[in-house]
């Protein structure tokens, strides 16, 4: 194949309106800007009719496009095509699924994974795909340096997802700790609320804005690997570092930790920010410290420099040239 000229991004924005997408969109804009290209909106009816007739992206897909994709597919799909490349988000699959994962991807020039230890399982595996490694990142306008200050209400926010063990390290302290102020949240109407140790409720935190907001208030959060303590059914053993990670630097957070050494989080050298925690005294005592010390933003700024998302367009942009 001769060499890809990048020329547009995908995106589903037009109508893929669930939450989580929502930094996937950021993502998209930063490679937009700084690649110089334009999107290439999707349309969920072709693709519905697409996944079952491939053949059909031969007279509707230009060529040169860049897709993100949260998870793998299997079978028929629509961007099985030399005209695109994709980056898988989560990777998920296990060993059984590689030839299955083969086939949908088959006719993809390169196939992107974001974890490092998904795509070492690839190449260990003896998967025939051209796997390369592109990492996740924060979008570029969550930007700080060593002097950006966030003013501090909470000692902890607990967001989204919780891991087990730190969830319940975290409740044993509240008990023995009642001037520990937090924020918490609650389903209600199928959706989730945010209350404050104090009582006080804070809505609904429906937006990246108001997520973001509200994480810079705080002096700490909780992080783990979605891969452990249970998780590894969902995630089949795999332990990627999810862009909250980089989400609590930016917002001038400590973070407390709870994570394997692996290849994912050597890489992001997540070590350098805390240790991962397995007892409740080692989370008792980090909690102490970091509640009452400051982020150190010089190292949080200089660390995020590597991964911002336009850092991730150029990486992408050095792998078209090797096609």
């Amino acid at each position: 194949m001769s060499e890809m000229n990048l020329q547009l991004i995908h995106t589903s924005r037009k109508y893929e309106k669930r939450a989580f997408w929502d930094i996937v969109f950021e993502w998209e804009d930063v490679f937009r800007q700084t690649l110089g290209v334009n999107f290439f909106h999707g349309n969920k009816y072709l693709y519905k009719v697409g996944n079952r007739l491939p053949f059909l992206n031969n007279f509707t897909t230009p060529s040169g496009v860049f897709t993100f994709e949260m998870s793998p597919f299997l079978g028929k799909r629509f961007m099985n095509h030399q005209n695109v490349i994709p980056c898988i988000i989560d990777f998920f699959l296990p060993k059984a699924n590689i030839k299955l994962f083969e086939k949908a991807y088959r006719n993809n020039p390169i196939v992107c994974i974001s974890s490092k230890e998904a795509v070492d399982f690839l190449r260990i595996n003896d998967c025939q795909l051209n796997i390369k490694h592109l990492p996740l990142s924060i979008p570029d306008i969550y930007k700080i340096n060593d002097t950006t200050e966030f003013k501090k209400e909470y000692d902890l926010v607990v967001m989204g997802r919780q891991n087990t063990v730190l969830e319940k390290y975290l409740k044993l302290y509240i008990e023995r700790n009642p001037n520990f102020r937090y924020v918490y949240r609650i389903e209600q109407n199928n959706q989730f609320q945010y209350f404050t140790s104090d009582g006080e409720l804070l809505g609904n935190m429906d937006s990246r804005e108001k997520y973001t907001d509200l994480m810079k208030k705080s002096r700490c959060c909780l992080y783990a690997t979605p891969g452990i303590d249970g998780g590894e059914i969902r995630t089949s053993g795999f332990n990627p570092v999810t862009p909250r990670f980089f989400e609590i630097l930016a917002s001038g957070c400590n973070v407390i930790g709870r994570y394997p050494q692996n290849l994912d989080t050597s890489y992001f050298e997540i070590d350098l920010f805390c240790k991962s925690i397995d007892t409740y005294e080692d989370f008792e005592e980090e909690l102490n410290f970091k509640t009452n010390n400051k982020a150190d933003m010089s190292l949080h700024a200089s660390y995020l420099k590597k991964h911002y998302t336009s850092e991730r367009a150029k990486a992408l942009a050095d792998l078209v040239k090797e096609i």
